[in-house]
């Protein structure tokens, strides 16, 4: 039997909210327990590395800075792929105490930065990156799903010959009027396709590809099920941070009881959930992009990667040009 393709991606990175978490709880420990699970099974994942937060830990934590790097080979050496990530409110972040804080929201979106500072943190970004791995980037992922307006970003991925952006999530959206709202209500409902100036419209003649994480129709009957297995199971994240404070579309009644969007996640999802939707909502699709955060990976994300590594074949950026046939 043929397997179908699948895309792993981790968002690699500590937490962004009050409390970022330990080095080694909330990435390396959780990372190289994913990593054994694929060695076992010869598959391979993308890793996007926040390459921001890289640069601080190196000005300011240096010790972490070299068990992350040790750690960045052992991805690459294992057949993995390392690529790029960008949190911009880095460039605001301070220790105090010992502790990271983070004083201000004012460059959360790459978008809020100058041209040509743009181009500057994908330059340094990129070459500490290369220099760490010597593979090339080829891929991205924005910070906080945060991809628009693209023709503020598209310089830089020109520049430095970036093909492929995994930021776009179908059918997601989340409209506060703050700075980290995004909107994917109007993108193309299919799992890869080109543009060239925004990622709401397909061009077949555009430089870039964009290839899109899964999603399915959530219903409450899932979210109560998953919610009941996984306090059954007590399952617990390996990460000790705090995360920036998430926003609940679900606040009345109604809109608890609505059917929603969700991406496909290896993260606080059930194992029996996991399979149930990998054998229903995507049993007729050829590729499936898979998304976690190594910061909180649990027992049951573990069994979720063990599964997939198992039954699907895994791509690496090299083999993405395939999908253009």
């Amino acid at each position: 039997m043929i397997k179908k393709n699948a895309i792993i991606t981790f968002d690699y990175e500590v937490f962004l909210g009050r409390k970022t978490g330990s080095v080694e709880k909330s990435v390396l420990q959780p990372t190289e327990a994913a990593l054994k699970i694929l060695k076992a099974n010869n598959a391979k994942a993308i890793f996007f590395v926040d390459a921001t937060w890289l640069t601080f830990i190196q000005k300011n934590f240096p010790d972490d800075f070299y068990k992350v790097v040790a750690q960045l080979k052992d991805i690459v050496d294992s057949g993995s792929s390392v690529e790029l990530h960008i949190h911009p409110q880095w460039l605001n972040a301070t220790v105090e105490d010992g502790n990271i804080v983070f004083g201000t929201l004012q460059h959360y979106k790459l978008q809020s930065l100058k041209q040509e500072e743009i181009l500057g943190l994908f330059q340094q970004s990129i070459a500490m990156l290369q220099a760490i791995t010597s593979q090339k980037i080829s891929c991205f992922r924005a910070g906080g799903w945060c991809i628009e307006p693209f023709s503020d970003i598209k310089p830089a991925l020109e520049v430095f010959n970036i093909k492929y952006d995994f930021s776009v999530v179908p059918g997601l959206f989340l409209n506060e009027g703050k700075v980290y709202d995004y909107d994917f209500s109007i993108v193309p409902r299919l799992p890869f396709y080109k543009f060239s100036d925004t990622i709401n419209e397909n061009a077949e003649d555009g430089c870039f590809t964009e290839i899109a994480v899964s999603t399915y129709q959530n219903s409450p009957f899932y979210r109560v099920m998953n919610k009941t297995l996984l306090k059954l199971s007590r399952d617990k994240i390996f990460g000790d941070g705090v995360s920036a404070k998430e926003k609940s579309m679900d606040k009345t009644i109604t809109q608890a009881l609505r059917f929603t969007k969700s991406m496909l996640t290896l993260d606080k999802t059930s194992t029996l959930i996991f399979k149930y939707l990998l054998n229903t909502h995507f049993r007729k699709s050829k590729l499936i992009v898979v998304v976690s955060h190594p910061k909180i990976i649990s027992k049951q994300a573990l069994l979720n990667l063990k599964y997939i590594s198992e039954t699907y074949n895994t791509l690496s950026p090299g083999e993405l040009d395939k999908l253009q046939i």
